[in-house]
């Protein structure tokens, strides 16, 4: 008898914790977001507390940013009570796919407080069908143009990152998702209120998102914007630090390169560099290290010289060099001192001997501190005067102008203001 009553009084202790914890003095019993793309988001919770609550707080952080946001909800304090906190997407707008990781922290008038666990969500353009094709890499959606314009744009991506691991030793680790809208206008309702007409596109890096306006009756366009976009996003995540960025030569220059871009017949890269070259008309590397030209004449010249100087470096020196020079930028360094430490010539250097590999005058490289030199002259020149089109622009021959011919990539990127826009420009006649 006595074993049976303290065995009795011995399960009663093991329970009787767990009895009285299941009853919390602040309960969680529902929680749910709710969207409208473009215009909001809200985060709701119910709560009910044996004090009344008086403070119910989101706190959220979006995957690619480092900071975390919070906002205290709105909600009548009580007993059981209904909180919710919305984020206007028409003033801090979030891109179709971007991620957020939230949680609530509430609080009562006896001052106990209760953390809820962190909760994974997506926003998504929900007013769209999307189809899907995705693997470990990489996502595309569309809702336009049946599954073989899909499967051509997602076969295309894949190539893309399948010759950036070989040919720049850089691996993507986290899934990119590219949104492929199946008109101009809308991508313009997809992306942030108040955007640029000529806006055609915009890649979002620190979310690892990419929108694009592709119609399926332009899909040569696509089969070159969707690369040239994913490159940038790839390779923006692998250089990423505090210290500073790529030169901007190098960064179109691996998109123009990686996409195929050089070789496409109504880009017309390699003739347009060929002419120049015999005009003694290209522009330096130094000009092209800060910002690519407004003129989109001369902006094409300079997707075109970089693409071809990425070419040459990959060709000249190997993969493995551009794996190591991508390796150099990504911990922080100047232009020249990643060139001399990586392919041991500097800014002038590089820019002469890939020169000499296409026939053209080498320059006379300026003297520190000296008289205005015969190169910057030279760059003078290229930013200043127009030349002739390499495609033809809407102000003259928009009807003519092949599939995506009269595109820009990427123009906005170009700004020395912006960092994150990356823009394709329209020039045909709407």
């Amino acid at each position: 008898m006595r074993r049976w009553i303290w065995t009795s009084l011995l399960l009663l202790c093991l329970v009787l914790p767990s009895v009285v914890g299941a009853e919390d003095p602040i309960r969680v019993t529902d929680q749910w977001v709710e969207s409208s793309f473009r215009d909001h988001i809200t985060f709701s919770i119910r709560v009910q507390g044996d004090h009344p609550i008086t403070e119910a707080r989101l706190l959220y952080r979006v995957t690619g940013l480092p900071a975390t946001a919070r906002g205290d909800a709105d909600f009548e304090p009580g007993t059981d009570i209904e909180a919710t906190f919305t984020i206007d997407q028409r003033r801090d707008y979030l891109p179709p796919g971007a991620e957020l990781t939230y949680w609530w922290k509430i609080t009562d008038q006896a001052g106990g407080t209760l953390k809820t666990d962190p909760q994974s969500w997506q926003y998504m353009d929900d007013r769209r069908d999307w189809e899907t094709l995705e693997n470990e890499r990489l996502a595309v959606y569309w809702y336009e143009g049946g599954q073989s314009f899909g499967e051509a744009l997602f076969e295309q991506a894949n190539k893309t990152l399948d010759q950036i691991e070989n040919e720049a030793g850089v691996y993507v680790e986290k899934q990119v998702r590219i949104f492929i809208y199946g008109s101009h206008r809308d991508l313009l309702d997809s992306i942030a209120v108040g955007a640029q007409e000529w806006t055609g596109g915009q890649a979002f890096t620190e979310y690892g998102v990419v929108v694009l306006g592709v119609s399926p009756s332009d899909i040569d366009f696509g089969l070159v914007a969707t690369p040239h976009e994913l490159t940038h996003i790839v390779i923006h995540r692998a250089t990423d630090n505090p210290y500073g960025d790529l030169p901007v030569w190098l960064d179109e220059g691996l998109a123009v390169y990686m996409s195929g871009e050089i070789d496409v017949d109504w880009r017309g890269y390699r003739e347009l560099v060929a002419t120049r070259a015999g005009q003694d008309r290209l522009m330096t590397l130094q000009t092209l290290s800060s910002s690519f030209p407004a003129d989109s004449d001369l902006a094409l010249q300079a997707y075109a010289q970089s693409g071809l100087v990425v070419e040459f470096i990959i060709k000249e020196y190997g993969s493995e060099t551009m794996a190591h020079l991508l390796e150099i930028f990504s911990e922080g360094t100047t232009y020249d001192d990643a060139l001399l430490e990586v392919l041991g010539v500097d800014t002038w250097g590089l820019d002469n001997a890939w020169r000499q590999s296409i026939g053209a005058p080498t320059l006379e490289v300026p003297a520190v501190g000296g008289e205005t030199s015969v190169v910057e002259e030279l760059a003078v020149t290229a930013t200043s005067t127009p030349a002739p089109a390499a495609t033809p622009t809407a102000s003259e021959d928009a009807e003519s102008t092949p599939a995506g011919g009269g595109l820009l990539p990427c123009l906005g990127s170009s700004l020395a203001s912006l960092t994150v826009l990356m823009m394709f420009m329209f020039f045909r006649a709407r």
